[in-house]
């Protein structure tokens, strides 16, 4: 390939870029656009078809995270492919070890050297001539980002251009910590704003009059409350001596003075209106400074002592004992040195009545020894600092019991502005205490799982961005959670195929667990950080709060050594097989020989024990009928019992040789059309059927694939049981009709035969297809004991079934089932 060099900018171009450059370093503040502009001039600076600026950002919880512009093509070109790693081609990038230029990547001997060794993934964009440059702060030499430009045309960066890049990424450096520096400011001066507007809705809501004085004592500032409680206007207080406001000004001198020697002051005194009248005022006084300078801040109110606000004060002090005496809350005050003045019966309630003996009793005595000295300490030091203080300690019930309680406390002051002590309250937080250890505990014991379990565990929100793997998931992976944060997880681990293929988050089942609110689960393939691919089970379980889904729980179990397993397994499976299936053919071809062999002796073994008895049926027939006229009628039956006997031989011997045939020969199946085969049984039977005046019930009968011979013998069998076993006071009927059955994509037919003759009892309807199984004597029926053997050993196989039923003396019923036949 011919390299196809850009068109080299002038100079008065390159000037106008570098000072624009300059301008957007100078003038821009805000992070994302000081970025955007610095890729968008060096990219047109160094004749790229496009560039990329990758760069570090922390957050406000302090995390770190890595953000990108990109110039040339839209953000969407690269919003799918997860951020560069730390491959051999970006290594000396991010570790700020210098400019990178090659004319063709693809030809460097280190390009895709990192598992799945495909280079860059499909869908990419195409780059062949590569620039890159580290963006290393100057002052602490921190890798802040890089500078990255491709085109996809071989040899289009030069020197000059390198050059160049070398000095926007200096100037990009500075430009970046500028930025962050001007993000820092905006986000206290927006902090300040924000506590300004609060302390104003506050001032200006309170319902007590709150004015604001300088060290002079002149009103700075004066809320509504102020305006309205002393009958003023806004601007009639503004400037004026806060003094006018007091009915004895040395009253204000004296505040003033306790407040701004840093203490504060509360108590009641007599203030006075604009119109002249005086009320009784409740009041309270802290310093704080403002622009360097001392103010007070002078909150006021009305408590003006008529005889229906003392009624009700009396009132509330009868309410306020009743209250603290039943209180579950334990009560207590101090004076200023510390001691004890006032402990509720609460206290007395739980530790004993011993206290109300002690004069110089203290509440904290109580404490059980091991958290004392902690308490004392901790009391001890909020006195002596005026401060709230608030502690957890266990005492001792006057039953013995131990029981854990907190204590909160607070400085209280004298109507004069003095300190007065300290008042607190205690509380039992026993059962908090036990709740917190139990889900301390439970919170030990889910970390323990989660920590040491083999069992990888993510946890994405409903972005399906990160937020929690625990040490079996970044061991799995080879990231840390902070390295995952900044585009949802499937583009860090799942984002190709194995085959180099993208792989798409819409089509990821993880992935659609949390929109679908449903688990699914299954087997697929992981990346880790080196690249390498590696499979893996998922059960994603979406979290959904109140009909809305918040996130996603991943449970992942690495399959490389399962798979490896299974590998192995199914390899010696399939050994085994071939082995057994060898033996198989060995012993079938061994038991063809036999069979075949038994069939041969059969055969014989049936022709010659067939010959003697055919031999005495003849001449018992030619002696009965040469002498049959001289002998006696009992010498004449005994001839005609060995007659009868040899004849029944004769068929034995066929009927036997016939079963054993049945599983020998395997003749191929053919169709036959059953109609024309039962018909040509019925003219085969037509003299038996009219000698016993049957009634036939024949439905059309379908065609199947079988054995036309054995077929025929099966319902042969059948119509001649029917004949035979007929009942004597009745003339035969028998039905034949069938019925499709269709069972999945199987297609059966069932055929029922029934007949009307002397039948079976219900329990022999399995005895009756056993070989020689006879229901009834000879001397009352003629028969084997073969025939209904015979049926069930063809039905057996035809595939099918056949089950018999019946009742004696109403007759019996055979359900026969066979295969339909199968299309061609």
């Amino acid at each position: 390939m011919i390299p196809t060099q850009p068109a080299p900018l002038d100079s008065r171009t390159l000037f106008e870029l570098l000072l624009e450059a300059g301008k957007a370093i100078n003038s821009e503040v805000e992070l994302e656009k000081v970025v955007q502009r610095v890729t968008d001039i060096a990219t047109q600076l160094t004749g790229a078809r496009f560039g990329a600026f990758f760069y570090n950002v922390i957050n406000a919880s302090g995390e770190a995270f890595v953000l990108y512009t990109i110039s040339g093509v839209s953000r969407e070109a690269f919003s799918k492919f997860p951020m560069p790693r730390n491959t051999k081609i970006f290594e000396p990038t991010f570790a700020a070890r210098g400019i990178v230029r090659y004319d063709d990547v693809t030809a460097q001997p280190h390009y895709a050297q990192n598992p799945p060794y495909h280079g860059m993934p499909h869908g990419h964009l195409p780059v062949r001539s590569y620039l890159a440059a580290p963006v290393v702060n100057p002052f602490t030499q921190e890798a802040i980002g890089g500078l990255f430009f491709g085109h996809p045309d071989v040899g289009v960066f030069t020197e000059e251009a390198e050059r160049l890049l070398e000095g926007i990424a200096a100037q990009a450096a500075i430009a970046v910590g500028n930025a962050r520096l001007f993000g820092e400011k905006k986000a206290i001066e927006q902090r300040l704003v924000e506590q300004k507007e609060q302390y104003l809705s506050i001032f200006n809501a309170t319902s007590d009059s709150m004015i604001i004085y300088d060290e002079n004592g002149t009103i700075a500032e004066a809320n509504p409350s102020a305006c309205r409680i002393f009958g003023y206007a806004y601007e009639e207080l503004i400037g004026k001596p806060a003094a006018l406001l007091f009915e004895n000004p040395d009253d204000f001198r004296v505040l003033k003075e306790i407040a701004l020697s840093g203490r504060q002051y509360a108590g009641t005194n007599r203030r006075i209106r604009k119109d002249g009248s005086i009320f009784t005022a409740e009041f309270k006084g802290t310093d704080f400074i403002f622009r360097g300078k001392p103010h007070v801040l002078s909150m006021v109110r009305d408590v003006t002592d008529t005889q229906e606000v003392r009624a009700a004060l009396e009132r509330s002090e009868t309410l306020s004992q009743v209250i603290t005496s039943v209180s579950p809350v334990a009560l207590w005050m101090t004076d200023d040195e510390p001691k004890t003045i006032y402990i509720n019966q609460t206290w007395f309630d739980w530790v004993g009545e011993r206290a109300n003996s002690d004069p110089d009793y203290s509440w904290i005595n109580s404490v059980v020894p091991a958290d004392l000295p902690r308490a004392r300490a901790t009391f001890k030091d909020a006195f002596a600092a005026r401060r709230v203080f608030s502690m957890d300690f266990r005492i001792q019930r006057r039953n013995g019991e131990e029981r854990w309680c907190s204590s909160h406390g607070s400085p209280y002051y004298k109507p004069d502005g003095s300190f007065g002590g300290y008042a607190g309250s205690v509380t039992d937080i026993t059962e908090r205490k036990l709740t917190e250890q139990r889900l301390e505990s439970r919170n030990v014991l889910i970390n323990t799982i989660t920590n040491n379990t083999l069992q990888a565990l993510f946890l994405m929100d409903d972005r399906q961005f990160c937020t929690y793997m625990n040490p079996a998931a970044e061991a799995m992976t080879g990231y840390r959670i902070d390295e995952v944060q900044e585009k949802p997880l499937h583009y860090y681990i799942h984002h190709t195929h194995p085959d180099g293929r993208h792989f798409p988050i819409e089509e990821c089942a993880i992935d659609r667990a949390l929109p679908t609110k449903s688990q699914t689960q299954g087997e697929e393939v992981f990346i880790d950080k080196s690249g390498r691919f590696f499979p893996v089970a998922f059960i994603a379980s979406p979290i959904i709060e109140k009909g809305v889904p918040k996130g996603t729980v991943i449970e992942v179990r690495d399959m490389t050594e399962e798979k490896r397993v299974q590998e192995e397994l199914r390899t010696q499976e399939k050994k085994a097989m071939a082995l057994l299936e060898e033996k198989v053919r060995e012993r079938t071809v061994e038991l063809e020989k036999r069979n075949y062999e038994l069939l041969q002796f059969t055969s014989i073994a049936s022709h010659d024990l067939k010959e003697p008895v055919r031999k005495i049926s003849v001449f018992s027939r030619l002696l009965l009928d040469r002498i049959g006229g001289g002998l006696d009628t009992g010498n004449q039956r005994y001839l005609n019992n060995i007659i009868g006997s040899a004849d029944r031989m004769i068929r034995l011997i066929d009927d036997l040789l016939s079963f054993s045939r049945l599983s020998h020969l395997r003749p191929a199946f053919e169709p036959v059309d059953l109609n024309g085969l039962v018909k040509g049984i019925l003219e085969d039977l037509e003299l038996p059927i009219r000698e016993k005046s049957a009634v036939l019930e024949i439905a059309p009968l379908p065609v199947v694939d079988g054995i036309p011979l054995q077929l025929g013998q099966m319902f042969q069998n059948l119509f001649s049981n029917s004949l035979k076993f007929a009942h004597p006071d009745r003339a035969p009927r028998i039905s034949l009709t069938v019925v499709a059955l269709q069972a999945g994509d199987e297609l059966h037919y069932r055929f029922q035969y029934e007949d009307n003759g002397i039948g079976f009892h219900p329990e022999q309807a399995e005895k009756i297809f056993e070989v020689f199984q006879r229901l009834h004597t000879r001397d009352r029926y003629e028969g084997t004991g073969v025939g209904l053997a015979i049926v069930k050993k063809i039905v057996d196989l035809h595939h099918g079934s056949i089950t018999a039923s019946g009742e004696e003396n109403i007759g019996a019923r055979f359900d026969i089932t066979l295969p339909a036949r199968q299309p061609e």
